[in-house]
């Protein structure tokens, strides 16, 4: 069986003159979950629409689990969740998870079966004879996840699975698929804008940008390589410790206190400890600050021509 579960390789997808995906290559490795960030119109959802054989790449070709793109044994292989489900207006809930189960190739039986255990699952049981169009915003991305995991996918693509929720729909959702990886070992690629959350969860990140992927590495070394040293300090007299440094170093207020910037770490260190002592302050708090997920794409997507704003998605 082959080393990875998706492989993309050189895919390109163009729309006339627009080039939405541009030589895109990349390896998944099975049972982890991928964060997949940039901003509005970057190719995120086309690059899961080539996956999902949805799309057709204009150049380049694809693999899962070693089966061509779009091919029937590729298919079987994925599980999908878009950003935006449009459910038949007549359909329960039960009746819309059964109806997916036959379309992916079960029996009736299989399907009512499979049925049952996603209604217990994802804890619908009370809402199984309803109409899904009527189900709230967050009920609907659960029925969401739920009919993408109808045939026993190995593969699980989310296209901003937490778009629109409240903070603790956001938190269920994602805890949900935090225990189906651990649980049934699956492979999740995620797209998401909530960025913050999202960290809690990936263990690598991919950031595409003009269609580009500009960053594919697991999180902890991606936050290494950007990493700048950056110092929170927190005295008794923060503004005495500001006049004092900041001709030095660039510094600034924050709500923890003083956030502090050097490429000499050490050096840094020592001239807020000197300042505490010599001034005869009380130092609170002085830590270096680990890059977060939300921190790292501004910088990098500063530096290939975005703005900023992590609450783009596409």
């Amino acid at each position: 069986m082959t080393e990875y579960c998706v492989e993309l390789n050189n895919i390109t997808k163009k729309f006339g003159n627009f080039t939405a995906v541009d030589n895109v290559s990349l390896k998944l490795e099975p049972g982890r979950i991928y964060g997949f960030v940039g901003p509005n119109g970057a190719g995120k959802s086309t690059t899961m629409a080539m996956i999902m054989g949805s799309l057709f790449p204009t150049s380049g070709s694809g693999k899962v689990y070693g089966h061509p793109l779009a091919s029937t044994e590729a298919l079987k292989e994925l599980g999908y969740s878009p950003e935006f489900t449009s459910f038949y207006r007549d359909m329960s809930c039960a009746e819309y998870l059964h109806y997916m189960g036959t379309l992916s190739g079960m029996s009736d039986k299989e399907a009512t079966e499979r049925t049952k255990e996603l209604l217990d699952k994802f804890d619908l049981n009370d809402h199984a004879g309803r109409k899904v169009a009527k189900f709230s915003t967050g009920m609907k991305k659960k029925v969401s996840l739920a009919q993408a995991m109808i045939n026993h996918p190995k593969i699980l693509l989310l296209d901003e699975p937490t778009a629109n929720l409240d903070p603790t729909s956001r938190q269920e959702i994602l805890e949900t698929v935090r225990e189906m990886v651990e649980k049934d070992k699956l492979t999740v690629f995620i797209s998401s804008h909530v960025l913050t959350e999202l960290e809690t969860v990936i263990s690598h990140v991919i950031m595409i940008s003009h269609g580009k992927i500009i960053l594919d590495a697991p999180i902890h070394e991606a936050q290494e390589m950007f990493k700048k040293g950056i110092l929170i300090v927190d005295t008794s007299d923060n503004e005495a410790v500001y006049r004092a440094l900041k001709d030095r170093y660039q510094c600034s207020v924050v709500d923890e206190g003083l956030r502090l910037m050097s490429d000499d770490m050490n050096q840094l260190k020592q001239d807020v400890v000197a300042e505490v002592y010599w001034r005869n302050l009380t130092l609170n708090l002085m830590q270096e600050e680990v890059m977060s997920l939300d921190s790292l794409y501004k910088h990098i997507m500063e530096g290939n021509g975005h703005e900023s704003d992590n609450k783009e998605n596409a």
